[in-house]
Order: structure tokens, then sequence, then C-alpha cells
């Protein structure tokens, strides 16, 4: 099972880490109130995939998921279930970058299927 470390980024910026190993890892930010940078980054997301299942916590439920392919067109959506899981389809193979979207913060990082 790999696991996978999420941090997050702005909306409006595109900072994703550099990826070590098996984890997948976001820079942290939300959007600015007031112009106002924020004092603390929002916490980062612990998931973990077996195969073609993506399983994240509690805090992720509802949230919707996009994979996108490396021309960035979207390859799937959807929404994670109320076990905290989703199930990417069993077709696709190679290199993706996951998104998933938790109120006004964004969390990508990249999975490989």
């Amino acid at each position: 099972m790999k696991k996978f470390l999420f941090s997050i980024m702005l909306l409006f910026a595109a900072n994703i880490a550099t990826m070590q190993a098996d984890d997948v890892i976001l820079n942290p930010t939300s959007s600015h109130e007031r112009g106002k940078k924020p004092k603390m980054p929002a916490a980062p997301i612990h998931a973990d995939q077996d195969g073609f299942t993506i399983t994240f916590g509690e805090g992720c439920i509802g949230c919707p998921v996009t994979l996108f392919d490396e021309d960035e067109n979207i390859v799937f959506t959807a929404i994670v279930d109320e076990d905290g899981i989703v199930t990417l389809p069993t077709n696709l193979s190679g290199t993706f970058v996951l998104q998933l979207e938790r109120g006004s913060i964004i969390f990508v990082g990249e999975i490989e299927l």
C-alpha cells in the first residue's frame, strides 16, 4: 500500500513540491483574506493508495477529486465517499496529477497507476 502526503497550494498559484519515493507532497496555502497572507499553512493531507483505490481521512469525505493526464486534460472526476474512498478507473496507467478540493483549498500531487 502506497502512502501519500498532500500539502496544499493556493487556488491561484501552482506550487507543487518535489516528490519523494511513494509520497505526494503539496505546498499548503489557502485563499487570502483582504490581501493578507495566512500566518500558518494548512495541515497536510495523508492518503493511502492500494492499486486503484485511494483512501483519504474523514476530513476529505464529500470532497471532489479530479485526475489529470500529462497534458492537463481531465480524465476522471469523483467525490470522496462516506468511507473516505475513491476508486480510480482500472484502464488508466502512467503518471497522473490528482487534485482534491476541500473548501477554498486545493491539494495537488502526482500519482502512479
